[in-house]
Order: C-alpha cells, then structure tokens, then sequence
C-alpha cells in the first residue's frame, strides 16, 4: 500500500489553466499554435531510416503555410544538399552529383531526404512546433502526468494530443482510419522562449518505418521577417535539371551523414 502511494505521488497534476472540455482545450491549443508563424536557424539533423542512420549539419527554415528548406553541409561546412518545397512544388539539389530535381511536394519527394510520412504543409508545422491537427471533433479530455491527454476524431483517423504548459503540445499520435494513411508519432521537449513565443527546441517525429530528429541551434530565430527567396531554388550554373514525373522519385543521396553513436544518441 505504501508503495502505491509513493507511486500516486509521483504522478503530476496538469497545469491548472487547460480546460477539460474536449472543444475548448481543442481551441487552447489551436490558440497557442497560431503563435508561431516561421522559424529558421542552424540545427542537428538525425535520420534514421531502412537507407540512413545518422546526423547531419543543417540548416532549416519553415512556415506553417507549409513551405521549407532544408540545407544539409558536408564535414567541411560546404552545402551537399538543398532541399526546398511548398505551394504543390518540391526541388532538391544534390550538389555531389550536379543534379537538381524538381517534381510534386510530395511525402515520397520529401523522404529522399526527411524520410517520415509526411507532406510539406505537415511537416512544416512540425518543425515549427505544432502538430498538424486533424480535421475532426475533439471527443475527449483527460488528466495525464503533468498533462491533459486530448483525444480529437475525424473522417481521416484519430489523434491524442498530450497537451501541457502554455496548451503546447509536449507529444502527439495518429492513426489512420478507414481511408488508409501512415500512422505517426511526434515529440517536443526543451521548451524556450525565442522571440517571446514558447517553442520546443528539440523535435522528433517518427513513421513509416523511419525516424526524423531536429535539436536546434542558439541561432533559433521564431516569427522572423518573411523571405520568399528563402523558399525558391534556381538551378546553379552547370546543374543538371531533372523533371519528375509523378510518382517518379530521386535517386537516394550520397550524404555526408554522421554515423549514429551506440544507443541511436
């Protein structure tokens, strides 16, 4: 008995601010993630996948309207790859080979370098902090340890989200419905404060068989000027251009990757 009680103990209660009521947390969250418009800045990549397992320099730019760019750097700071997409359109340089691939935003473009099931729009969410939220109802709100577990259902599948201080989301699970799809999970830790915004700093996301960590950099910069050049990628001198059909995908890419230490760390 007395174990049981050091157990209950050790359980915490949820930030008294979150509300209970399934459609109003829903909304607390929907309010704290439209805080965030954009991020950008140096950060770790870690890949871990059937093709790769390892880490990368990199360095990110995203906006919830769903457009990104990632640029990954070999051992000598040179940039081996760029990866751009939003608006429908996808464009990824590999700078080793000479070769630039344009096509559809699609998760099967996006995966030959962030192998995780997800299109731009969601992604794009992710690295900026939130969850894509489901198009549904929220149907249930209950006490976890130090958060409220929201659970929302749609057409497309089912969601919990694990919602704590400031209704951020600390962890979040889909799984798909009837309609098919890819199930997947995402977590946010280190929580700052860059630009006055509450953001997590470290990302992981994982499914389809495939795992995508983002640990960012001190130069996090949240809710910058927009840069639409930032999100554009002409093809440099002497690249050759490849256009792809669809569901045509790149060929994987030689990356300058870091092999993962023991532990997957």
């Amino acid at each position: 008995m007395l174990a049981l009680a050091v157990a209950a103990g050790c359980v915490r209660a949820p930030p008294p601010h979150l509300s209970r009521n399934p459609a109003s947390l829903l909304a607390q969250v929907r309010a704290a993630q439209g805080g965030v418009s954009s991020c950008r800045g140096s950060a770790r990549l870690g890949l871990s996948s059937p093709d790769l397992s390892g880490s990368l320099d990199a360095w990110v730019a995203a906006e919830k309207s769903g457009r990104l760019r990632f640029e990954v750097f070999d051992f000598f700071g040179n940039p081996a790859a760029v990866l751009v997409a939003g608006g429908g359109r996808f464009a990824l340089l590999d700078a080793r080979a000479g070769r630039l691939y344009r096509g559809d935003d699609t998760p099967e473009n996006l995966a030959r370098l962030l192998p995780v099931p997800l299109g731009a729009r969601e992604l794009a969410s992710v690295v900026c902090g939130g969850v894509p939220l489901l198009d549904g109802q929220a149907v249930a709100a209950e006490p976890g340890d130090g958060v409220v577990l929201l659970e929302v259902a749609g057409a497309a599948g089912r969601q919990v989200l694990a919602v704590g201080e400031g209704a951020s989301v600390v962890s979040a699970s889909f799984l798909p419905g009837g309609r098919g799809g890819t199930a997947w999970k995402a977590g946010f830790s280190i929580f700052r404060h860059p630009g006055g915004r509450r953001f997590p700093t470290e990302v992981e996301l994982r499914g389809g068989g495939a795992e995508l960590s983002l640990r960012w950099k001190d130069d996090l910069e949240v809710n910058g000027p927009p840069e639409d050049a930032l999100f554009e990628l002409a093809p440099p001198r002497g690249v050759r251009v490849v256009d792809l059909a669809p569901g045509a995908a790149p060929p994987p890419l030689d990356l300058p990757i870091h092999p993962a230490a023991p532990g997957g760390k």
